[in-house]
Formats: C-alpha cells, sequence, structure tokens
C-alpha cells in the first residue's frame, strides 16, 4: 500500500462536541422515535414502556381485615371503656383473619388481643373504634383509572407486582435495540486456541456485548473479520437492514490496515474520526442508512471509554431514562414524620430539589403498599426509639434513583386533579419528571410558603367575595405567582341511573344517603363546607361526612363500588368510571410557583407543554374542563 493510501484524521473533536453532534444528527435522521411492541408483564422486567400505564382494577379491591380480630360495627363500640367495658352478643360482632374481606354490615375491627372473650360466647371491648378502624379499604392502594406509570419507565420487580394486581397484564414496550458487534484484524484469534507471537486474544465483543445488554440492547457477536475491505463492506450491508447499531472494534485508527473509516465514508457519513481524550482517540462516529455505526478502538482500555462516554448516552437516549444511583444525600424533611418507638423504620421518600437544598416528601407507608415502591426516589431510616422527625429536620436519604433525576425532579403539591398526571407524562417527553403528592389546596400554599415545592393546585374559594385563589393568597402570602389552569366542573357524583334520585346537597342529609367526603384542607371540602353553611345544611345530618378520601378518582370509586351513593368531585371522574354526575358549580383551579422557580428553564417548559396542542388534545377528550385562560401568569409582590 503506498504512503497516498494512508488515511489521517480528518480532525479531533472534543468528546462534549463530538457526542452533541452525533446524538443531535441522529434525531434527525429518526433513530430515537420509539419502536414498540405488546409483551406480557410477567416477561416485562428492566423493559421500558412506550406509553403510560394506567390501573384496570383497584387495589385492594375489596375491604378487607387487616388484622386479626373481631369485626364489629363502629356505632356499637360508642361508650366502651377500660373502666365500663362493652358487651357484644355473637350478633354484634364476626371474628375475621387479616386479609379477610369484610363481613356485611360491619364497618371496624378490633385487635385479637383487645378483646376479651366470655364463656356465654359474648365479647368485651375496652375502647371505641371509628369507621374503617383496622380495615384496608377498597382503592386504599390504587384507584381504577390511577396512571401507574409514565412512558419511558423502566419496569422494576416491584412494579410488575403492581400491575398485576391492578389488572394489567399486557403492555407496550419499547423494542430493545438490535445491536452487532464485529471485531476486525488479522491478528485477533480466539482466546481459547493456542497463541502464537503477534497473534492476540479477542476479547474485546465479549466485553462489548455484556456492557450492551447491561444496558438493554439484544446484542449479536459477528464472526471476527479480517483486514479486508471489500469484506468489510458487503458485511456491513448484509448487517444494517436487521439491526439497529453496528460497532466495529479495531481499524478505526489511521494505519495502513485500518480500513473502517473508508467503508464508513464511502457507505455513509463519518461525523467524527478521532476524539479528544485518551484513552479512546481512534474513534469512528458514523451514520448509515439513518442508523449509527461506530469505529470502537482495539485496545481494551480505549474500547470502553468510549463505550462510556458514547455508546451509553447514545443507548440512553433510545430509551429516555436517568441513570441509577445509588448513594446517601441529605435532605429537609417536608412533613413531620410519626413512628413507632419500638422498631427501625424504613420510610419511602420523594426528593427534589427546591431553591438551594434537597427536600424529601414521605410516600404512603404500610406492609401491603406497593405504589410507594415504584415511586420512591430514596429511603431514610427512623430509628428504634425515636417517635418523630420534625418539620425541617435534616435527614441522610439512601438513594435508589440518581441524583441527576432528583435535581430534574420538579416537586409538585396540593390539589389533586387528573389532569397533572396527565401533563406529567407529557412533561417526560421533555425531559422533565413530575413528582405529584396530594396534600389538599391549604397543604400546597404551605408548602410554596415553606419553599417545600416549585408548584402547588389549588381552587380555594372565598365565600365573601365569590372568587377563587387571589383572596386567600393575598391573606397568607407576601409574594405570589398565580398562573391560570383551568375552571372544571364540581358536582355530585352518583351511581349510574342515579337510583337514589339525588338532585342537589339538600339531599345529602337524607337518611336513605351515603355521603363519601374529600380531606379537612381540600378545597373540594372548603368549597362543600359553603354550600352546606349556605344552603343551612348541619354537616352532622349527612352519613360518611367524617369518611375521607385523598382524590376525585377514590371518591369515584367508592360511588361505583356502591360504598357510597354520591360524593363530591369533578365531572371528569365520572366520565372516567361510567358513574351519573350532577352539575353544582365551574370552579377555578389554578397553579401556584414558588416565585424562584418562574425564572428556572423547566418552568418555561412545564408553560410551553401546558399550552401545547398535545396537552389541548388531551383536555378536549375530558368532560367538565374549560381551558380558555390557560397559562396566563399572574405575579403580585409586596412593595418594599
Amino acid at each position: 500500500m503506498q504512503a497516498l493510501d494512508r488515511k489521517i484524521y480528518l480532525k479531533k473533536m472534543d468528546l462534549d462536541r463530538a457526542l452533541e453532534l452525533y446524538l443531535s444528527r441522529l434525531r434527525e435522521a429518526g433513530f430515537f422515535q420509539p419502536r414498540t411492541e405488546k409483551i406480557k408483564v410477567s416477561e416485562a422486567l428492566d423493559r421500558v414502556l412506550a406509553r403510560a400505564v394506567f390501573a384496570l382494577r383497584s387495589v385492594p379491591h375489596y375491604n378487607s381485615a387487616a388484622v386479626d380480630g373481631i369485626a364489629v360495627r363502629s356505632s356499637d363500640t360508642v361508650q366502651a371503656s377500660k373502666h365500663a367495658p362493652k358487651r357484644l352478643d355473637r350478633e354484634h360482632f364476626a371474628i375475621v383473619n387479616t386479609g379477610q374481606p369484610m363481613p356485611e354490615g360491619f364497618d371496624a375491627v378490633i385487635m385479637i388481643e383487645d378483646v376479651h372473650f366470655l364463656e356465654d360466647g359474648s365479647v368485651e371491648i375496652f375502647e371505641p373504634v371509628p369507621t374503617f378502624h383496622n380495615v384496608r379499604t377498597i382503592g386504599e392502594d390504587i384507584v381504577e383509572y390511577d396512571m401507574l406509570f409514565c412512558r419511558y419507565h423502566r419496569l422494576a420487580p416491584q412494579d410488575l407486582s403492581l400491575l398485576l394486581a391492578a389488572g394489567v397484564f399486557e403492555v407496550e414496550v419499547v423494542k430493545k435495540p438490535e445491536c452487532v458487534v464485529v471485531p476486525t484484524g488479522d491478528e485477533i484469534v480466539d482466546p481459547s486456541s493456542e497463541l502464537k507471537e503477534g497473534s492476540i486474544p479477542e476479547t474485546n465483543s465479549i466485553l462489548v456485548k455484556a456492557f450492551l445488554e447491561k444496558l438493554g440492547a439484544s446484542v449479536k457477536v459477528h464472526d471476527p473479520l479480517g483486514d479486508d475491505p471489500t469484506k468489510l463492506a458487503s458485511t456491513l450491508q448484509e448487517l444494517l437492514p436487521t439491526c439497529d447499531l453496528v460497532l466495529f472494534i479495531g481499524g478505526s485508527s489511521a494505519g495502513q490496515k485500518d480500513y473502517i473509516y473508508r467503508v464508513l465514508e464511502k457507505h455513509g457519513e463519518v461525523l467524527v474520526h478521532g476524539l479528544s481524550i485518551r484513552p479512546g482517540k481512534p474513534t469512528i462516529l458514523a451514520i448509515v442508512e439513518k442508523k449509527p455505526v461506530i469505529g470502537l478502538p482495539g485496545f481494551p482500555a480505549s474500547c470502553f471509554t468510549v463505550l462510556e462516554r458514547v455508546v451509553k448516552p447514545v443507548l440512553q437516549a433510545w430509551y429516555h431514562p436517568s441513570e441509577s444511583n445509588e448513594d446517601f444525600l441529605e435532605a429537609e424533611v417536608a412533613t413531620r414524620i410519626f413512628s413507632s418507638v419500638g422498631d427501625d423504620e424504613f420510610v419511602r421518600v420523594m426528593l427534589a430539589k427546591v431553591k438551594d437544598r434537597y427536600v424529601c416528601v414521605p410516600l404512603k407507608r404500610g406492609a401491603a403498599t406497593m405504589s410507594s415502591l415504584t415511586k420512591m426516589d430514596g429511603t431514610i431510616v427512623v430509628p428504634k426509639g425515636q417517635e418523630v422527625i420534625d418539620e425541617g429536620k435534616k435527614v441522610q436519604v439512601l438513594l435508589t434513583a440518581s441524583k441527576k433525576r432528583i435535581d430534574n425532579t420538579v416537586l409538585f403539591v396540593g390539589s389533586n386533579d387528573p389532569l397533572i398526571d396527565r401533563l406529567s407524562d407529557l412533561l417526560v417527553e421533555r425531559g422533565l419528571n413530575l413528582s405529584v403528592v396530594n396534600v389538599g389546596s391549604l397543604g400546597g400554599v404551605r408548602a410554596i410558603a415553606k419553599s417545600y415545592a416549585h408548584l402547588a393546585g389549588i381552587h380555594l374559594f372565598d365565600s365573601e367575595s365569590e372568587t377563587y385563589n387571589l383572596p386567600f393568597l393575598r391573606k397568607m402570602l407576601k409574594d405570589f405567582v398565580l398562573v391560570k389552569f383551568a375552571k372544571r366542573l364540581q358536582g355530585l357524583v352518583v351511581q349510574k341511573g342515579n337510583p337514589k334520585s339525588i338532585k342537589s346537597l339538600h339531599d345529602l342529609a337524607r337518611k336513605d344517603v351515603k355521603f363519601v367526603n374529600r380531606q379537612k384542607a381540600s378545597g373540594t371540602r372548603i368549597l362543600l363546607d359553603h354550600y352546606l353553611s349556605k344552603f343551612g345544611i348541619d354537616p352532622r345530618q349527612i352519613s360518611g361526612y367524617d369518611e375521607e378520601e385523598l382524590t376525585h378518582t377514590a371518591v369515584a370509586l367508592k360511588v361505583k363500588r356502591n360504598l357510597a351513593d354520591v360524593g363530591l368531585a369533578v365531572s371528569y371522574v365520572a366520565q372516567l368510571m361510567d358513574l351519573d354526575f350532577v352539575p353544582l358549580c365551574w370552579e377555578e383551579y389554578d397553579l401556584l410557583v414558588l416565585p424562584e422557580f418562574l425564572k428556572d428553564e423547566r418552568f418555561g417548559i412545564i408553560l410551553d407543554v401546558m399550552t401545547s396542542s398535545d396537552f389541548k388534545n388531551v383536555v378536549s377528550g375530558c368532560s367538565g374542563y374549560d381551558i380558555s385562560d390557560l397559562g396566563r401568569v399572574i405575579e403580585e409582590v409586596e412593595s418594599r
């Protein structure tokens, strides 16, 4: 071969610039457009979802005893005390075991060790118990139609369990990228063969194959090829129609027998030939027939460096995930945590960086809860002997999510609305993770006031002005930013066909009507109490007024399952659950924004997605929403 045939590097490029260029051109070529397939949940471990998944049934799907003991009617336990035990005959209790369905007519369970059994078959109890005491209620963990996972979520073992429990048996996932590894070089030989002088055992292919498989790729290793440009070219043409990524090992430098550059230049576009890194300089990044083809250096250390720094980001972009990271991080507790003093307790938490420090929010607790396992970013330990961790205390969190993901998380607290989940799904497409915590409107205002969240959903009705949100905010906050979100129709969710003929709030006081309420401090509860006062309805006359749920879907579920006749919720959940709806009023559900977050680029992304045609198309399929004022920003700052 003549000296003129020798290929010199076009131009070495900085790694960051090279990777940015390569990923950008692959996006333009449509390489990262998801290709999908449907598979059984039982076969979906570590697979990446192609679209959001929603629960098809509630978890649990029936009311059950949470402990061994006796099922009772809570009303029968009134006035029981240690000094004056109350006797219940056999008609007023039933023996139950943990997990057993609650017997009809009973609404609470007393632990077996708190019961005194008498010889005549009756029992004595020593304290009153409230409704649903020691009862695991229907939908306590997951309510049907709740979104379980956003698109591009990688399924962990606990996720598969939750999917099956929620009635999901098949999921649509992103197809694994089909990768082919092609070792090259006249000098390479099988590692198990007898080595001669000048021969090199071919070990890089097992390194590359294992590395790619760990990232979720399907990998085949081609038989080694010698330094023959014709054979290299024909092999490339044979492989491209059936694979997504080709990696040549060796032949990527500028020597006389380094033919990979010439082959790729002839059949496609070489974007990079040479990186300004050591080890790893002799690297080729090319696109052939809209697919990535990478020339890896032959030296093992160089090869591994390029796998880590170039190939890994390419495959991560295919799946849209964030890296996992197990490490400790110091965070401030956003709400007081109570615990039993008798044991170490591991509390699962969400994490986000708000202003200049990390904030952790406890998730649902309990041995039977699965959803918090899939949502947690880490775990904190409440040690034995400590009863409480106070709000604002700094704790060490053992991470289960990467710090990068946590840093990019936007924490949303406050009032519940089904559209927020749909918004969070669209935000994933833009690289944002929205963590949602339902604590009611007043809880959301409080979180923003203490800088424990980036955003809060609120719908606070002021009875004096008969307007929403602004009167409350002007009383509670010095400075605030409010973004208009949606007007939504609130009303009475009733069973299909409205068998009780419920037409207004006055019907809630009927003795034959069972109501299910929202939690204190929620905007819906404030709205209800306003109307009850206005119409002169005594809450004590309403059966079920003290039975609370945290979300609109949970209220609708109780109605659908005949555990209540009526509940106050938004129109959309009636549509979801195929229930009837009696309109009450339109209300304004808005987003309260941490003032410092207004200048954050992530807020710009949220505002952009909120006002996009994609989100508006989502809303158009949901009954009872008016988004004509969506995205308008109201900012009020106290004059200094």
